[in-house]
């Protein structure tokens, strides 16, 4: 049950969303602040899992995303980061970082870090890579620039549930790509081999790590780096002080793009449903689609879902169905 606030004042209300349709994370959050507006104090983050939409939730709103033809690359106060567009690939297993890398270096020397590198923090997105070389690509091209990487938080963002993942053997990225693949024993065992050499050439104390083999064997690049590994919605929520938020609020909303018990409303909505819970706060989901039951959701850390009002457009829609909940959710307090 949501709780009833005690005396008079206004009820506090976090809009967190990520991408819904062609909104941004910030832009889909603010959608829904206008329809809450006139009832609460509202506050807005944005969030998101990965690709551009990533770029856009760690550089709004005073920050800039540039899109390029090969991806994006993101700038805001003590902050670069960049992401890759997939790219086709004849060869699952000889794919190259080596596009990322040159994307990456090109951000480095566009806006180079000030003084004091401590300070500041670079993000890869991960999460859209088809490579299969553990970064061997993405190092070579960082080579003549890898000292502007010294001292800064550097942060390789992975799909979700990678953390664990192997870069070699039986549990690793050649062996369970191959077997989907249906190739040979032979091919798989080559081409382990030559990830295996090159990884203990490079930097054998992360060869055998959990998470070295997320994104294709990029998390082994990345902590070679000197890096560490995070999921995009854990990060963009510590960028945006989602907990601080959290400890004020009585009430969190969040939006995406479908919200049913195949997608379960990906990782944005897995993010928010956890805090959430560890702050005793409780979690509205507002989607185009909804097709889960009340007691599957609540097994998520989810109140209720709303569908989004039908025949509006997305922010519209967005609004719409917010100043509904509003409406009804506010005579409690």
């Amino acid at each position: 049950m949501i709780p009833a606030a005690s005396g008079s004042r206004r009820p506090r209300v976090l809009l967190a969303a990520g991408p819904v349709g062609r909104l941004t994370p910030r832009e889909a959050a603010v959608a829904l602040a206008h329809g809450f507006v006139d009832h609460a104090d509202v506050a807005v983050a944005g969030l998101a899992e990965g690709g551009p939409a990533l770029g856009a939730a760690l550089s709004e709103p005073e920050g800039e995303l540039e899109v390029l033809s090969a991806g994006w690359v993101a700038t805001a106060d003590r902050l670069i980061a960049v992401g890759c567009d997939p790219e086709p690939v004849s060869d699952p297993l000889r794919a190259s970082s080596a596009g990322l890398g040159r994307l990456v270096g090109y951000a480095l020397q566009r806006r180079p870090l000030a003084t004091e590198p401590s300070d500041h923090r670079v993000i890869i997105d991960l999460t859209g890579s088809t490579s299969h070389d553990a970064g061997a690509g993405l190092l070579a091209e960082l080579a003549s620039v890898r000292s502007l990487l010294a001292g800064v938080d550097l942060v390789g963002v992975v799909p979700p549930g990678q953390h664990q993942d192997r870069l070699l053997g039986l549990r690793g990225i050649t062996s369970r790509k191959g077997r989907a693949l249906a190739l040979s024993t032979d091919r798989m065992l080559a081409v382990d081999a030559d990830l295996e050499l090159f990884a203990k050439q490079t930097a054998p104390e992360f060869a055998l790590v959990d998470g070295a083999g997320a994104a294709g064997g990029l998390g082994f690049a990345l902590l070679a780096l000197g890096g560490r590994l995070a999921v995009g919605a854990s990060e963009t929520a510590d960028r945006a002080g989602l907990d601080r938020a959290l400890q004020r609020a009585d009430l969190v909303v969040t939006a995406c793009d479908s919200f049913d018990f195949g997608s379960r409303g990906g990782g944005v909505v897995a993010e928010l449903a956890a805090r959430c819970e560890a702050f005793e706060v409780p979690l509205v989901v507002i989607s185009p689609v909804v097709g889960m039951s009340g007691r599957e959701m609540r097994t998520l850390g989810v109140e209720s879902a709303h569908p989004v009002d039908p025949g509006t457009g997305s922010a519209d829609g967005l609004t719409r169905t917010a100043r509904r909940l509003a409406e009804g959710w506010t005579p409690r307090w």
